[in-house]
């Protein structure tokens, strides 16, 4: 055996000085922290291009490295040198061991997320993803609950057959399952029940998720499934000159229906009834008499005013009566619990009232828009600003100066035709279209 390796015995090692190093050879080094122990090391120039590169622009001229290789007893003298060979063998081949070393651990890392993801990926199903990641994206920012509760119905009933399967593993034969069965009998629910998927889709395969083409995109389907039908659904609305009748008839309903005291004011505010059912009374200025709407609550998502007509501050009034202490972020149209009330109450004292049980809440801002446009002289850009529409640059402009007072006159004649005034004299002679009532 060469002198110049394996130089140490263990008696040696164990009797050794606290602090002293001693050398095996070939660089195979022992230092003592402790009687009867201590560390491993072997040292070695490194051939590593990457590595000496680095040292020179540190600018050092010195390549050579210390590997670690544990610590004595626990390494035995015989094992060091087993790894100390094994490390000459990798830099006879022109290796850094340290490097190699690195590259195992770093490969091992990589294989233990791979495996790791494909475990995630696997307990990822459609259905947890959808509620737990994709939701609460898509829905940020909906105000509408009808529309948030079609949208969770998508993913919940309409795509129930995939919510146990892997997210990883749906194909597109997965979603033609759920699109075929109602593509032509419900079409309107099919079409956009592929379209939220697809969206679903989309997110995952941003989000690493999913891998492949989008499953639920149009671009699969257009060869097997029909052309979906574009429908141009309208809410059906309470004729204008039924009006009067149809608002005698809410009345009737108001002595125990807080429901019904919402319905007029969605009426005479020519409102969205999601902006009712969420008013607050610190949005009701009555010394100014306005309803101020936030955006959040609004569809083009901007602050809107409402003038308050004298029957709608009739109805605050009734409202307030009702309940007891009213604090200012009480909801004016509230159930005996201080909720909102639901989504369906108005649209359901509708259908309990024959004559109207086919016409919707909704509707009733066509009825005052059908009113307004062709009954009346007001100008256009005052009643796509009443019912809060996306107006055009010049006409926005002109609204900021004009804002909520130039419409006061236009639904007071509103409110008038609802209580019953059929002529413009039952109404005010001064129907003012354009005038001087002020601005805001």
């Amino acid at each position: 055996m060469s002198k110049s390796l394996h130089r140490l015995t263990v008696k040696q090692i164990e009797a050794t000085t606290p602090g002293s190093a001693l050398a095996d050879g070939g660089g195979l080094l022992y230092r003592s922290t402790a009687r009867g122990a201590g560390k491993w090391s072997f040292k070695f120039v490194s051939p590593d291009l990457d590595y000496r590169a680095e040292q020179a622009a540190k600018g050092s001229n010195s390549f050579q490295r210390a590997m670690g290789l544990g610590a004595f007893p626990s390494i035995t003298l015989a094992a060091a040198r087993d790894k100390a060979a094994a490390a000459r063998g990798l830099l006879a081949k022109g290796v850094d061991p340290i490097e190699a070393d690195r590259r195992a651990q770093a490969s091992a890392r990589q294989r233990g997320a791979e495996l790791a993801r494909a475990a995630s990926d696997q307990a990822m199903t459609f259905g947890r993803y959808a509620d737990e990641h994709f939701l609460p994206y898509a829905l940020t920012g909906f105000s509408n609950a009808a529309h948030i509760q079609q949208w969770q119905a998508t993913f919940a009933t309409h795509a129930a057959t995939l919510r146990e399967k892997p997210l990883a593993e749906i194909t597109r034969e997965d979603i033609l399952a759920v699109l075929h069965p109602i593509w032509t009998t419900k079409g309107v629910t099919a079409s956009r029940s592929r379209q939220r998927i697809e969206r679903l889709f989309a997110h995952a395969i941003q989000n690493g998720r999913y891998r492949g083409d989008n499953p639920a995109s149009w671009r699969q389907f257009d060869a097997t499934l029909p052309s979906p039908k574009t429908l141009v659904r309208h809410h059906p609305a309470v004729p204008h000159d039924k009006l009067a009748d149809f608002v005698a008839a809410v009345r009737a309903k108001q002595a125990d229906s807080m429901a019904a005291l919402m319905l007029e004011w969605i009426t005479l505010a020519a409102c969205r009834t999601g902006e009712a059912r969420f008013a607050t009374w610190d949005e009701i200025d009555l010394e100014r008499r306005v309803w101020a709407v936030p955006a959040g609550r609004m569809k083009m998502r901007r602050d809107h005013v409402v003038p308050i007509t004298a029957r709608m501050a009739e109805i605050l009034a009734e409202a307030k009566i009702r309940r007891h202490d009213v604090k200012p972020t009480d909801y004016v149209f509230s159930s005996p619990k201080g909720k909102p009330l639901t989504e369906m109450a108005a649209l359901m004292l509708m259908r309990r009232m024959e004559p109207y049980k086919d016409y919707t809440a909704h509707g009733l801002r066509a009825t005052f828009k059908g009113w307004a446009a062709t009954a009346t002289d007001f100008p256009r850009e005052l009643i796509e600003e009443q019912l809060a529409h996306q107006l055009g640059a010049v006409e926005r402009a002109y609204m900021r100066q004009s804002a909520y007072e130039r419409r006061r006159p236009m639904m007071e004649a509103w409110a008038a035709l609802c209580a019953g005034a059929t002529r413009a004299g039952d109404m005010g002679d001064d129907l003012v279209t354009d005038g001087d009532e002020g601005t805001a």
